[in-house]
């Protein structure tokens, strides 16, 4: 039992580092052994020193193949723990009610802010103006829109990069597999078959054919509640399996492709650009809950507005997964920047 758990120690390092240290390792523990060290703390340093040579690349060797397959890993590495966190972020900021004393107003995005932080309701024709929220609310509503854009534009950053992922893929096809090529794919397609099942369940949830009137209008009439309700759920199911396969796909991608050394730079950037996101994400959740908290333990004028998410007592949890996935994001991206200054500064890909 205990040589096996020092032969799993030893499979913890990487395969260069086995290559090149493994059978010098193994004589000094050996000697260890001789010396009556007991074998469960060789082991436990052994998996310790695994760890640092993962995380530090300690002795590896400075070649382009080497230096290329950590930029990649570490560039998944900065970007995998967004896609895993931010849809349980929008889970819980992403839908609310608004409150004042004459009863619930509106639930729902976004909020109808101004510089005077008066919220304003056109209806019929006329406006509404209500009190004035309180500056914890208009925090929290701010927030909530930080979270959402920094969202939308990390999505974006990610789009881009995925498709110069996939040139990068195809310009050196001689060396990588087509379902590597195949994988990049799974995204969009998730996508698009979510947003062509939205439109179709709105269509048919209103009744199932056109109906033109005498004065000429044309209506959608007659539905098919129970097929829209089975869209539905379709759309959920695909949502959640593309996910999944998007975050496995592009792990076994970022191990096993090979990509042009453009490509490994761009992939860099996205994922600096990606642990930014998830610090300022980070920060203003926090932001928000604090404003939330600041909001339910102060007075507030006749009228005035406040918002309530009833998904909040999912924050706890939710925040240090987002802090945890934040620090990660931060050592994937350190971690592609210093693999690829190495890799330019000494112009590996020409050796």
């Amino acid at each position: 039992m205990q040589a096996s758990f020092i032969e799993v120690a030893l499979r913890s390092y990487p395969k260069w580092w086995t290559e090149r240290y493994g059978d010098e390792m193994r004589a000094v523990i050996d000697d260890l052994k001789a010396e009556g060290r007991s074998e469960n703390k060789i082991a436990v340093g052994l998996l310790r020193d695994a760890l640092r040579s993962r995380l530090q690349a300690r002795g590896m060797p400075r070649t382009y193949g080497l230096l290329a397959t950590r930029t990649r890993t570490s560039v998944a590495v900065g970007t995998l723990p967004w896609l895993a966190t931010l849809p349980f972020v929008l889970f819980i900021t992403g839908r609310f009610v608004l409150h004042s004393s004459l009863g619930t107003i509106q639930s729902g995005y976004p909020f109808q802010l101004s510089l005077s932080r008066t919220r304003v309701v056109s209806s019929s024709g006329t406006q509404l103006f209500h009190s004035s929220m309180s500056s914890a609310t208009w925090v929290i509503g701010v927030s909530t829109m930080v979270i959402t854009g920094l969202f939308l534009l990390t999505l974006m950053v990610l789009g881009i990069g995925l498709s110069v992922l996939r040139h990068g893929i195809v310009r050196e096809k001689s060396s990588n597999r087509r379902s590597m090529y195949f994988l990049t794919w799974v995204p969009l397609v998730s996508v698009l078959a979510i947003f062509a099942l939205g439109i179709t369940q709105e269509m048919i949830s209103n009744e199932g054919h056109w109906s033109r009137f005498p004065k000429g209008q044309i209506e959608w009439v007659n539905g098919h509640p129970v097929l829209a309700a089975f869209m539905g759920n379709a759309t959920w199911t695909i949502a959640i399996a593309g996910w999944l396969i998007t975050m496995a796909g592009l792990a076994v991608v970022s191990n096993r492709v090979n990509l042009p050394p453009d490509t490994l730079r761009f992939g860099r950037t996205v994922s600096v650009l990606t642990s930014i996101s998830m610090t300022l994400t980070f920060i203003t959740f926090v932001i928000w809950d604090v404003a939330l908290y600041v909001q339910a333990n102060q007075a507030h004028a006749a009228g005035a507005i406040v918002v309530s998410y009833p998904r909040h007592d999912l924050w706890l949890p939710i925040m240090l997964a987002l802090g945890l996935a934040f620090l990660a994001s931060i050592f994937g991206a350190t971690s592609a920047r210093r693999s690829w200054r190495t890799i330019y500064s000494q112009r590996l890909w020409d050796s």
